[in-house]
């Protein structure tokens, strides 16, 4: 069986993860299983051949997509690029999305449009598609390619959201959808960190880490005070953390934008150390063994949050008001730029952490019985697709 997993990448580390996640459940239920994964500039040669993933071929350009001409390839064709390790879309048994967060109007249309015939493939020649959950909309600009990825996922496996906010958004593209959307958590929480990779950089439960997001610059609407503020914020937090003998470190959890953007903030900040770990699962381990965490990366604070360790949050999107609502703690998720309460709150989380730990850890137990009941249907749904 040839399984594609979607939308994941190798340089943003909440992407990563959740490639790492999904190895981990197809390997344990599917051991026989192949992966295939697209090329793309986050996506190179050398990180998808250490998995010994296959080259999903995707004839596309800008709105131009060839995929469907696989099905007229001859099979003699179709068999012989596999021999080198390529995989048309006709070869694919099976496609796990794992995007994370790709359909809405923060991306261009074109996305919408491929994903939705793409899946109305698939599902003509009998073949499972689903969407692992993640954060969708919203979809406001009500386009051609709008309306054709609503109508498509009437068509796909499975569709899972991660809260009820992108639930509400899809069935506003197409009614019809009704409660085939179901909800499920983010499936990165029960992935073990490498704790090892703590001892490596001294993180210590006295260490407050601060993981920002290039995002905070961009995404706000106009009202917004975040990217004026989000940088002196960062740092003012950083300052008066640091004044307290608290042990303050910089966590990249994404790419070349993070990291310069972690370089400018520690500069301001006081020249303060900057962890650049490139595995994940490294990463996660590093966050595990820390006090407290600052964190404007969607995935660094579910890492957080999923092994009990308090994490303040900074928003661009709906996802982190839902995911805190999962933990029970929204009045983690820092809504104004006050360095002064942020730093309050740290500091009281530092000297008493037993309680808020404990809450985290009585949520996490509750989200991993969700999350496996999730991969069994998803398990059952590829068993049967199972050539």
């Amino acid at each position: 069986m040839i399984v594609e997993i979607k939308g994941v990448q190798f340089v943003n580390k909440g992407a990563h993860l959740m490639l790492l996640a999904v190895l981990h459940e197809l390997q344990a239920r599917f051991p026989e299983a192949q992966i295939s994964l697209a090329a793309n500039p986050n996506s190179p040669y050398a990180a998808r051949a250490r998995l010994g993933a296959l080259q999903a071929l995707q004839p596309q350009w800008h709105n131009l997509d060839l995929s469907a001409a696989a099905d007229w390839l001859p099979q003699g064709l179709r068999t012989g690029l596999l021999r080198y390790g390529i995989v048309t879309e006709a070869s694919t048994d099976a496609v796990l999305d794992a995007s994370g967060f790709a359909y809405g109007d923060a991306w261009p249309d074109r996305s919408l449009a491929h994903t939705a015939a793409e899946v109305v493939r698939y599902a003509r020649r009998g073949r499972p598609y689903v969407f692992l959950p993640q954060a969708f909309g919203p979809f406001t600009r009500g386009g051609r390619s709008t309306r054709r990825f609503g109508s498509a996922l009437r068509h796909a496996t499975l569709v899972y959201a991660r809260d009820a906010q992108s639930r509400a958004h899809l069935a506003q593209l197409d009614e019809r959808l009704g409660e085939s959307v179901q909800i499920a958590p983010d499936f990165t929480m029960q992935l073990p960190g490498d704790e090892a990779a703590a001892r490596r950089w001294y993180v210590a439960p006295r260490t407050v880490l601060l993981i920002p997001n290039a995002h905070m610059l961009r995404m706000g609407a106009s009202p917004d005070p975040w990217p004026d503020a989000y940088v002196a914020f960062m740092a003012d937090v950083a300052r008066r953390l640091t004044a307290e003998s608290v042990t303050v470190r910089f966590l990249n959890h994404g790419g070349t934008d993070d990291a310069a953007l972690c370089a400018r903030i520690a500069a301001q900040a006081g020249a303060l150390d900057i962890i650049d770990e490139a595995d994940p699962l490294a990463i996660k381990g590093i966050i595990g063994a820390a006090g407290a965490v600052v964190c404007s990366r969607y995935h660094g604070c579910v890492s957080a949050l999923a092994q009990a360790i308090p994490c303040l949050a900074t928003s661009w999107s709906h996802k982190y008001g839902a995911l805190y609502d999962e933990f029970g703690v929204r009045e983690w998720l820092v809504r104004d730029p006050a360095p002064a309460e942020a730093s309050r709150t740290l500091l009281d989380l530092l000297r008493n952490p037993e309680s808020a730990r404990a809450r985290l850890t009585r949520a996490s137990e509750a989200l991993a019985i969700r999350t496996a009941a999730m991969w069994r249907d998803v398990g059952e749904a590829l068993g049967a697709g199972r050539p």
